[in-house]
């Protein structure tokens, strides 16, 4: 089994891009993996973050996933903000992904997981681009981060090794069982950085980005969380 993950917060449900980019071509990316070859099973999950409004403010994204067959969790962390910040969103962040590999990780026919941005929309042949790479950490290109790094000579098509970025990221089985998603202050680093450290420093694994393999991050062009025009208010 393969699957692909997505963690999501209520501010991201003021904008459709934002919340179902990760799954809007799910028929499409299934109908791709299907033809590679041997079909083992594609499963949708989200781990949903909850303040005071509960799951009602996801109430279409629930409805999407469950009509592609997804499945879900919730959880909430009360540690007593009232405003998502640059400062205080990365605990919240790395909660969810690791949420999500645990559910990856207590299933043991899953081989690989397909970690998005909610607000990334996969190439519609990402699994047979990435599978056929035979690497546990790959990834497809993203123009909005345009992370870059030296070629990857073995390859017939174009491959970097350089940092990915988690909103599209696909990861073997025996990466996410030996490292989980972290931040680290003191040596200033966020979730894409730490993960891509740990993986090449703890595991000796590099991370090779295809790129000509294209993930379309909505919008293409970001800047801070505070100034995306997000209500960034946590009800409590």
């Amino acid at each position: 089994m393969i699957v692909v993950g997505t963690t999501i917060t209520a501010f991201a449900m003021s904008n459709p891009d934002i919340w179902s980019s990760w799954m809007k071509n799910a028929e499409r990316v299934k109908e791709e993996y299907q033809k590679f070859g041997t079909f083992s099973d594609l499963k949708y999950f989200a781990a949903i973050e909850l303040d005071a409004r509960g799951v009602e403010p996801f109430a279409p994204f629930i409805e999407r996933l469950q009509a592609i067959g997804g499945e879900y969790f919730t959880y909430s962390l009360d540690d007593g903000r009232t405003e998502i910040t640059t400062l205080n969103r990365l605990r919240h962040i790395t909660f969810g992904q690791n949420l999500v590999v645990d559910y990856c990780q207590a299933n043991p026919a899953v081989t690989h997981l397909l970690f998005m941005a909610a607000d990334c929309m996969p190439p519609d042949d990402v699994m047979p681009r990435m599978l056929e790479m035979d690497h546990p950490l790959v990834a497809p290109y993203i123009t909005t981060y345009a992370l870059r790094g030296p070629k990857v000579d073995k390859y017939p098509y174009p491959v970097m090794d350089t940092m990915a970025s988690a909103a599209c990221i696909f990861i073997a089985r025996s990466v996410f069982r030996a490292i989980r998603w972290r931040w680290d202050l003191d040596t200033n680093l966020s979730d894409d950085p730490a993960y891509h450290h740990d993986a090449l420093h703890l595991l000796g694994i590099p991370t090779y980005v295809r790129e000509d393999s294209i993930a379309k991050h909505f919008p293409e062009s970001i800047e801070s969380i505070e100034s995306r025009g997000y209500d960034l208010n946590v009800v409590r």
